[in-house]
């Protein structure tokens, strides 16, 4: 769960940053089961709107977006723990059509990678994702009040069900 703000630099081009926190999971290798605890997340963006969606023709946006986490792990029964980092880079094109002024469904692919250090039985262990790729669709909804509603589901690659909602200020 993550807050983010984002810059308007130019008529065509954001930035942005986030900070969140993680809210833990677990972790299985074999038989054996390894709690992560809460931790924290870190992020930063940056997008280009390439076309703007008038004249009949789609909006398309590029963006570029980077991130860290990390969290604490225990293995069920023991008291001793280790840490959990992982950083990611990744590239996207998003490619809609706003109907209504207020409607925009969107096709999004991306590419990403990225390391994933843990300690795992007293040893140092990278790791990595198991899809450096998504492929989904969404949809955003600007509503009154400069508030506005999304909801994203990828399911080919790294798959995720995203919803959020934004506030112009």
């Amino acid at each position: 769960m993550t807050a983010s703000a984002d810059y308007l630099v130019s008529p065509t081009s954001t930035v942005g940053a986030g900070l969140g926190a993680g809210l833990g999971g677990l972790i299985k290798v074999g038989a054996q089961r390894f709690k992560v605890q809460p931790g924290f997340e870190v992020t930063f963006s940056y997008s280009r709107r390439i076309l703007d969606g008038r004249h009949g023709m789609p909006f398309m946006l590029f963006s570029v977006a980077g991130g860290g986490s990390g969290a604490t792990t225990r293995q069920e029964g023991a008291t001793a723990t280790a840490g959990l980092y992982a950083f990611d880079v990744r590239g996207g094109l998003t490619v809609g059509k706003t109907f209504w002024n207020t409607l925009s469904p969107y096709a999004a692919a991306r590419v990403f990678g990225g390391p994933v250090f843990w300690s795992y039985g007293g040893k140092s262990v990278l790791g990595g994702d198991q899809y450096h790729f998504q492929v989904g669709l969404g949809m955003v909804t600007a509503l009154k009040r400069g508030v506005d509603v999304f909801v994203e589901g990828i399911g080919a690659g790294e798959r995720a069900l995203t919803l959020g909602v934004g506030k112009t200020l």
